[in-house]
């Protein structure tokens, strides 16, 4: 855990190692008045040595005073330049400075927005920048941790007001680690039991769980979360979590995750390299429960539920099979001709549990399409949804916290390729054809008629098969940050 102080320039400890943000070509740096003239030696120092301030560059020097060591951080063009820019530069000095053994880091973030957004985004970035995953290894590669980090304020005011926004980026940056923990475990240490087990010890004082078994879901008449069980013997279970502010309650918003502990394909098996990462597809899951790992702590006005269908998708005796008939908790039925669109199985159970909850609005956060990584790459998220409003405050929360989101069309025209002949919608459509927004459209046919709904597709963020400036390989957390966002945003 990293040890979080703010104070003024003149309460740094001594011989600090100290990180100065630059922008491009810029001769004096920002933080000059702060530092005085041996940050300027520092700085031209840099220079000399090719420092330019472009986005992302990381360049020592030596300090003659109260600073051991400079880490001058380029920001590009200040034009360019966004808090999102802070994040990833605070993670690139921290990465340099553990790989130095360094265990202690100071900072002047500029501020590029408030005082406090500056330094949530400072700690964000050290905090994710840092992360490894190393549970399940016998000898870890050794190396020293960033235990003590200092922001740097012009005044006390100032360090006041960034001494909150680092104790919400040190929440908001933990929540995300939860996330990447939970998902980066081996999916046989990661059952749809044990994760009811971890959310049981994981959420936050005053949230409250209901666990639903087989035996209940089965009551319940929640066909596609049975029917994609059928060929694991891992059982079912169904969680719903529910949190209340203290105060008065702005909104009521219900947010489901899917929750496929392990995607084998079922009958329509994956091919191996394509199940190698398939531990991450309980990652909607894993998103949901962080939340309220964190709610009573952070107390937004917005009463919030959870629901997270979870299971395993498996190739057993007993599966369910392509032509295959399931009527789900709504009562609809869906003709199953791919079991490997199995994600949206479960969402439609949980989407139409949930609109028989007290909530104002819907979201959902799944692993749903390959199709979205050929739309939109490895680093934007899909949106679908049918509420303006709703999808315009997601895409503002997306901007504040540095993730990135584009809406793809509801196409009606495109509802007729779901149309089944022995059921009320098949869970596919064509074959390379829109393959996101018609994933879209059938959890759409799950949501009440006027009910605020927004989808979010991370099948192409959740995971990172190398080293991204804020994530090591594996899983990267994403949308957490946005959530926590949107959720406070009602204060």
């Amino acid at each position: 855990m990293i040890r979080v102080q703010t104070g003024t320039a003149a309460s740094l400890p001594d011989r600090s190692n100290t990180v100065v943000f630059c922008f491009e070509k810029e001769r004096r740096p920002g933080a000059a008045f702060l530092f005085g003239s041996d940050l300027e030696r520092a700085h031209q120092s840099a220079i000399e040595d090719g420092f330019s301030g472009k986005a992302g560059q990381v360049t020592l020097a030596r300090g003659r005073g109260k600073a051991a060591r400079y880490f001058f951080v380029g920001l590009g063009r200040q034009d360019d330049a966004t808090l999102d820019g802070v994040r990833k530069g605070a993670a690139a000095a921290a990465r340099r400075a553990v790989s130095m053994g360094l265990t202690s880091l100071a900072i002047r973030p500029t501020l590029l927005g408030s005082a406090a957004a500056a330094a949530q985004a400072a700690v964000e970035g050290v905090i994710l920048g840092t992360y490894r995953f190393t549970a399940f290894q016998s000898e870890p590669e050794p190396r020293k941790e960033i235990a003590n980090f200092f922001i740097v304020g012009k005044d006390a005011a100032e360090a006041r007001q960034m001494s909150a926004g680092a104790t919400l980026g040190q929440t908001t940056g933990n929540a995300v680690t939860f996330v990447r923990d939970l998902v980066n475990r081996p999916p046989s240490d990661t059952t749809p039991a044990d994760f009811v087990r971890i959310a049981r010890a994981s959420v936050g004082r005053g949230v409250k769980l209901k666990i639903y078994s087989k035996a209940q879901i089965e009551r319940m008449g929640m066909g596609g979360l049975l029917g994609v069980n059928r060929g694991s013997r891992q059982p079912p279970f169904f969680l719903h979590f529910s949190y209340r502010p203290a105060g008065k309650i702005r909104r009521r918003i219900g947010i489901c995750g899917k929750g496929i502990t392990f995607d084998s394909g079922g009958l329509s098996l994956k091919p191996a390299a394509s199940m190698e990462t398939m531990k991450y597809d309980m990652t909607g899951a894993a998103t949901v429960l962080s939340l309220f790992t964190v709610l009573p702590k952070l107390n937004p006005p917005v009463e919030v539920h959870g629901f997270t269908p979870l299971t395993e998708n498996m190739p057993g005796g007993n599966a369910v099979k392509p032509g295959d008939v399931l009527r789900t908790f709504r009562g609809k039925t869906i003709e199953v001709l791919n079991t490997d669109a199995e994600g949206r199985l479960i969402l439609a159970d949980a989407l139409s549990y949930a609109c028989k909850q007290p909530i104002d609005e819907v979201l959902d956060i799944a692993t749903l399409t390959g199709a979205c990584v050929i739309a939109l790459g490895t680093g934007i998220v899909g949106l679908l949804g049918t509420d303006p409003a709703l999808l315009g405050r997601l895409k503002d929360s997306a901007t504040a916290a540095g993730e990135k989101m584009w809406e793809l069309p509801f196409e009606k025209d495109y509802e007729p390729l779901l149309k089944s002949h022995v059921a009320d919608i098949k869970n596919i459509g064509p074959v390379g054809q829109a393959g996101t927004i018609l994933a879209g459209l059938f959890l759409k046919a799950f949501v009440d008629k006027g009910m605020p709904w927004a989808h979010l597709d991370i099948a192409s963020t959740g995971w990172t098969s190398g080293q991204t400036a804020l994530s090591e390989v594996g899983s990267t957390g994403v949308m957490v940050r946005t959530l926590l966002q949107y959720l406070l945003s009602y204060r």
